[in-house]
């Protein structure tokens, strides 16, 4: 752990929220207080594959649940994000690890990172319906989407097949809009006629990936 000492201070006092970057099996998402140039109180939450927050009170592997309940403590009086991972819980502790560190570069007088989006890959999803929403999951490099991948979440809470579905304007549609939005490197594109409303959830989920990569 650094020691600032007399110098110069390195973080603005504030709450920050980092959002880490995501695999298939989702993200997660730190609340943290910075105070006197050091971590004063962290919150931890995890989010599945389906963009769903997790009941880490009762979520079934024990080491993830001992995880969300003990990192916090671990980041406390510190300047930095790196600690341990959790024994047994690697995944989720670089998760929140990568999420502690995204809030603490947001809090610093003088960031690191000139871009305006943190690199990566970043899970946003859209407002629910009665057909279910979408998901949008957006990589980023140097302030460049470079990969956009297009899921469904049906009404019964799990992902359409598309290898089966037979509705082709939509399956159109997430192909087109996949590569409409690395083309132009923005979530404003037009939606697909035919599939409007699918179009819709997903542009409004790359909107909000882009919004947990966001720097400032």
């Amino acid at each position: 752990m650094s020691v600032t000492g007399c110098g110069p201070k390195i973080y603005n006092d504030g709450t920050y929220t980092g959002v880490s970057t995501s695999d298939d099996k989702g993200f997660a998402v730190a609340e943290v207080t910075v105070k006197g140039d050091k971590i004063e109180e962290v919150k931890l939450t995890e989010f599945d594959a389906l963009a769903l927050e997790r009941d880490m009170s009762s979520y079934e592997w024990e080491p993830a649940r001992l995880a969300n309940r003990e990192l916090p403590a671990r980041f406390i009086g510190r300047q930095d994000a790196k600690i341990e991972a959790y024994t047994g819980a690697t995944a989720s502790s670089n998760k929140y690890i990568c999420a502690v560190s995204f809030a603490l570069e947001k809090a610093k007088k003088t960031p690191d990172i000139a871009t305006e989006y943190f690199d990566g890959t970043f899970m946003g999803r859209s407002a629910a319906d009665e057909m279910g929403y979408g998901i949008a999951l957006v990589t980023i490099e140097k302030d460049q989407i470079t990969g956009v991948r297009l899921l469904e979440v049906t009404a019964e809470t799990s992902f359409r097949d598309f290898a089966t579905y037979s509705y082709t304007p939509v399956l159109q549609a997430k192909e087109k809009l996949e590569k409409a939005i690395v083309e132009k490197n923005s979530p404003q594109v037009d939606t697909f006629s035919g599939a409007t409303i699918s179009s819709q959830k997903w542009i409004e989920a790359a909107s909000n990936a882009l919004k947990a990569a966001r720097l400032k």
